[in-house]
């Protein structure tokens, strides 16, 4: 008699402590989880699936994307080899009615008719130049098709970016509902331990419902860490999709 007592009086202890509903441990675990996921939020710009903070998150995420960095110093080191062989070409053609001209010599100094006459046929040093100015378009073409390879690269990447940063605000949404869920259980289940409480102070209740009543509780602690998890790591990869890490 005296055990059953002193177990219906640790009961009624329990039932009173306002933490049973949440224990220490995992309230302590929620808490942190709970400021790891203000703090990062504080810093977000927003954190829902509009068009606009889409928009907003995907170009911060462009702005710091590795991949992407690179892809436009490749295609900026592309547009300088152009321009570079664009003024060559241009050079070459400028002066390529100069060929015209005689100005071939033999080896006694005189002008070479022959030389001459090759160049008007299109041949000789108009040939030469001719070939140059050919080798120097297919160079271009060639550049031209990576340079265009690069930014179909650099589009998909953007468009890659967008599809993951939509992801993770729908990843958001989707694990705050779960959050919102299960403290709505446990709010329901805090007045249902209290019911028990009251009840069980007037003798009514039985030690295998305490039990069960702890098994829920456990079960409801172990949602709640879970979904909160969930929801940290969700937040943790989108501040790092778009560079609050690197501010850190």
């Amino acid at each position: 008699m005296l055990n059953l007592r002193i177990l219906n009086l640790l009961i009624i202890l329990l039932l009173t402590n306002p933490l049973t509903a949440l224990s220490q441990e995992t309230k302590d675990v929620v808490d942190h989880q709970e400021q790891l996921i203000n703090n990062t939020n504080s810093e977000l710009p927003c954190l829902h699936t509009t068009n606009q903070c889409v928009e907003q998150l995907t170009q911060k995420a462009i702005a710091n994307s590795l991949t992407l960095q690179t892809l436009n110093e490749r295609i900026t080191l592309i547009d300088e080899r152009l321009a570079l062989m664009g003024d060559r070409k241009d050079y070459a053609e400028s002066k390529l009615w100069t060929n015209y001209l005689p100005t071939t010599t033999n080896i006694d100094g005189i002008i070479d008719p022959f030389a001459w006459i090759r160049n008007l046929a299109g041949g000789g040093d108009m040939q030469r130049d001719r070939l140059r100015i050919a080798d120097l378009e297919v160079k271009g073409a060639t550049l031209e098709a990576a340079r265009a390879e690069l930014e179909r690269q650099r589009e998909q990447e953007k468009v890659k970016l967008k599809e993951k940063v939509l992801q993770l605000l729908l990843g958001y949404e989707a694990v705050t509902k779960q959050v919102e869920l299960v403290e709505s259980q446990i709010k329901t289940f805090q007045v249902s331990r209290q019911v028990f409480r009251i009840r069980y102070q007037f003798g009514e209740g039985t030690t295998e419902q305490w039990l069960s009543f702890q098994e829920k509780e456990d079960r409801l602690n172990e949602q709640l860490m879970m979904v909160k998890t969930k929801q940290e790591k969700t937040v943790r990869e989108l501040g790092q999709l778009i560079g609050l890490d690197n501010k850190n």
